[in-house]
């Protein structure tokens, strides 16, 4: 989706707590994708993203996490990408 040209934002969540299904993905993605960074998921939500698995800290905060213990849930993370300014072809 992040090669499509008129795409503009895409959201990438799992119900994992993984980093190697999480926070390795969105890094491999950014890596590999130019023109594209992260804007902050749910920005409200208190747990943000781990810094590591090749996501550096400043980027790792605009994910956002779940945790089954703390937050009641199986798990889930979300990373908003979203396209750096340029003209986009329609």
């Amino acid at each position: 989706a992040l090669s499509w040209p008129s795409v503009r934002e895409v959201v990438y969540s799992t119900c994992s707590v993984h980093c190697a299904e999480n926070e390795a993905v969105v890094a491999a993605a950014l890596e590999t994708a130019e023109g594209w960074t992260l804007r902050p998921a749910l920005p409200r939500w208190h747990r943000r993203g781990e810094a590591g698995a090749g996501l550096p800290a400043q980027l790792a905060l605009a994910c956002c996490r779940f945790c089954p213990r703390e937050d009641l849930t199986a798990g889930f993370f979300v990373a908003c990408f979203t396209r750096l300014a340029r003209s986009v072809e329609e």
